[in-house]
């Protein structure tokens, strides 16, 4: 059991292991699945931070309040208990959330949800992987999921490692666009705050349909698709490299206005910014930015625009 619990956790469960979980997870009581949470935490090698239960408390607020779960309360505040001893990251409450989730009814739909400064990591029960981006929400209804299709609900950003199954198709949809797969890699941009939906195709072959015009392309690896949010438009063009993004730790900016920039920054590390010179705030700035580390993403920001950047805790000022 220990071995398929820390298995599960670093993303490496195969189908079949991640069925025996399951069934033997929704066996048990709270108290023995508290009991394999901690231990699992216990024996893992989880970075730290000083917030970790404060900021775990909000999410279990916000996961609770979201997907209306009305059980497992022992199980939190027991790992709640654990959590105020090693100060667990926000980031290891995914793992919290699906251990909950294989004990609930699989009519209630599940819902994933990152807000600011948050990532998470998504096992679906196909054996997909999704790793979710800042402010992202992906959704699912785990009795459905595997009858004709493969289907969820996403906004936000994410890269998706899609597990191949030719007859359940796995499809992607939200208001701007549905995307249709067998087996594949990507990377998908779909936020709302954004005038265009972006897709860059790694790997196999991908269905973009925009409901709007009803238009639809096949992409091919290494295509890249937009959706213009406004007209439904789909536009394709083909790239020599993979470009740069926040899968790989940098946010890319292509003739973004400064306010744009910090408002992305602010999201990605939940953090503050104020602007002293709001003057500052339309001009324009093209380049990557690290996106693991606030003190390089500001240096370059610094650099670009000749300012300084001042910390006081979690607010920074430029000026």
């Amino acid at each position: 059991m220990r071995q398929l619990i820390k298995k599960y956790r670093t993303d490496r469960l195969t189908s079949p292991e991640y069925g025996m979980l399951k069934q033997q997870l929704g066996e048990m009581s709270d108290e023995e699945l508290a009991s394999h949470i901690e231990q699992d935490w216990m024996d893992s090698d989880t970075i730290v931070t000083t917030n970790g239960c404060h900021e775990l408390s909000q999410v279990w607020k916000r996961l609770k309040r979201e997907t209306g779960r009305r059980h497992s309360y022992s199980v939190f505040r027991s790992v709640m208990k654990y959590a105020a001893i090693l100060a667990i990251p926000l980031l290891t409450f995914a793992t919290v959330y699906f251990y909950m989730e294989s004990q609930s009814g699989l009519d209630d739909e599940t819902v994933v949800t990152t807000g600011k400064g948050e990532k998470a990591s998504v096992m679906l029960p196909d054996g997909t992987k999704v790793k979710l981006f800042y402010e992202s929400r992906l959704r699912y209804v785990p009795q459905s999921f595997y009858k004709d299709e493969r289907k969820v609900s996403f906004e936000g950003e994410a890269r998706f490692i899609v597990k191949s199954d030719k007859e359940h198709p796995f499809v992607i949809s939200n208001k701007h666009i549905d995307v249709t797969v067998l087996g594949t890699l990507f990377n998908l941009s779909a936020r709302r705050t954004d005038d265009h939906a972006e897709l860059y195709l790694e790997e196999g072959s991908v269905s973009l349909h925009s409901p709007s015009t009803g238009e639809r392309v096949m992409l091919e690896p290494h295509d890249r698709a937009m959706v213009d949010y406004h007209t439904g438009a789909i536009t394709v063009e083909h790239l020599r490299s993979h470009p740069i993004s926040i899968s790989h730790g940098y946010l890319t900016f292509n003739s973004a206005p400064l306010s744009k920039v910090i408002n992305t920054i602010e999201a990605n590390f939940g953090c503050n910014i104020n602007v002293t010179d709001k003057s500052n705030l339309t001009k324009t700035f093209s380049g990557t930015i690290p996106a693991t580390n606030i003190g390089e993403a500001l240096e370059v920001l610094s650099l670009s625009f000749e300012i300084n950047v001042i910390r006081v805790g979690s607010t920074y000022t430029l000026h």
